[in-house]
Order: C-alpha cells, then structure tokens, then sequence
C-alpha cells in the first residue's frame, strides 16, 4: 500500500511539473553565429602533398606565403594560403607556381588549388601529382574578422494568459489577440426572437381556396379514341 501511495505521489509531482513547464512564456533563442559564406582567413604557411608516380613515394612539404621548396626536380612556390574560417566547412587554398625543370616543354602551374575540390584545378604533369593538405602558421591577411552579433528574436504575443496557467492578463472577449468568446448574446443587442409586428406565425399550411360553386364542364371526348 505504501508503494502505491509513493507512486501515485511521484506522478502527481511529474504532472505538475508538466503543468508548470507548459506554462511559461516562450522566449526567443538567437541562432548560432555563423561567418558568410565567402569568408577566408590567411595564414603563413602551406602545406602541400607530393607524389612521384614513378615510385608512388609522397612527401608533405611546407612552404612559407611568398618562400618557395623544391622536391626532386619540381620547384614549388607559394603566394597566398587561406582557410575557412571557424563555423563553416573546413577548406583551404593555396596560390601555387608548379615547374617541372626535367620536362621543360611543359608549362608551369599558375593558379589556385583547393583541398576539397582537388578536381577544380590541378598540375598537368605525368610525373608529379600535388595536392593541398591545409594551412599553417600564424594569422595573416586577409582577415576574418570577429563573429557576428546575432540577435535573439522578440516573439510577439509571447506570454501566456492566466485562463491558460499563465501570468499574463486574460484577453478581452473580441479582441484580435484571442481571449475567451462568449456563448451568450449581448444583453445590450438582444436577438429578436418573435417577429417585429408580434404576431406569431403559423406552421400550418394554408387552406385551398374556395370554388365559385359552379359545376365544371363535362370532358370532351379524345379524337384519337373514338
């Protein structure tokens, strides 16, 4: 009997709870702030993958913004480094200068490449496959800047009404915020139950009219049956 006397205590105390939770006032949640959507962030260093095709070797270079390196017979040089900011998709690219000196017939590499569409752009060499990996080093320009300030938004009509467990005052009756609406006429335009003229209709139908008294005609014979 006691666990039954606990239990029906703890739920009572869940729905009040309940209750009491479903009657506070909604409040506006501001969202998360959020970079645009262009936004790059410089840094000072790149890094980059190299592969040889020959003997599938790979080597991770990191270049200096306005340095240069060299792996095996392909020079590289580097100009620019940006990445994506905090709150957007993670990227980066790089303002690459790609020479191969044992393929001199080749044209250099001019151009950006970018760590999550290494398709956009890449070096045209038989021998040597380069990616972007990241950036690295210290802030440089361009700069992102700091976030954003959002805002929370103000609800409109946020407040419960205390017919509804509220704090808010009740809405007038007819008001366009809602509220209460009454079942009764207004006492001071009452509708007019009986006609104006106060005689009560019938619901009988009415009578036939009456005949003159003369008797009708005999009908003529049909042509067609005699």
């Amino acid at each position: 009997m006691m666990k039954r006397y606990v239990g029906v205590a703890l739920l009572c105390g869940a729905a009040g709870f309940l209750v009491s939770g479903a009657a506070q006032a909604a409040v506006g949640v501001a969202p998360p702030a959020m970079y645009p959507a262009a936004t790059w962030q410089g840094q000072s260093q790149a890094v980059l993958r190299v592969l040889d095709r020959l003997d599938g070797h790979l080597e991770l270079l990191t270049v200096p913004v306005g340095g240069s390196a060299t792996y095996r017979s392909l020079a590289v040089a580097v100009e620019a480094c940006v990445t994506r900011p905090q709150t957007l998709a993670t990227d980066a690219g790089v303002l690459l200068h790609l020479k191969d000196s044992s393929d001199p017939q080749r044209p250099s590499f001019d151009g950006w490449m970018l760590a999550q569409e290494p398709s956009v752009a890449t070096y045209g060499s038989p021998l040597y496959d380069v990616r972007v990996v990241s950036c690295a080093g210290v802030p440089t320009a361009p700069q992102a800047g700091p976030l954003p300030v959002v805002k929370a938004p103000v609800l409109a009509g946020a407040e419960v009404p205390v017919e509804e467990g509220g704090d808010a005052p009740a809405s007038p009756p007819g008001s366009p915020s809602g509220g209460p609406v009454p079942l009764a006429p207004d006492s001071h335009n009452p509708i007019p139950l009986a006609p104006t003229s106060g005689a009560v209709p019938s619901l009988a139908p009415a009578a036939p009219a009456q005949s003159s008294g003369q008797p009708l005609p005999p009908p003529q014979a049909d042509p067609g049956l005699e």
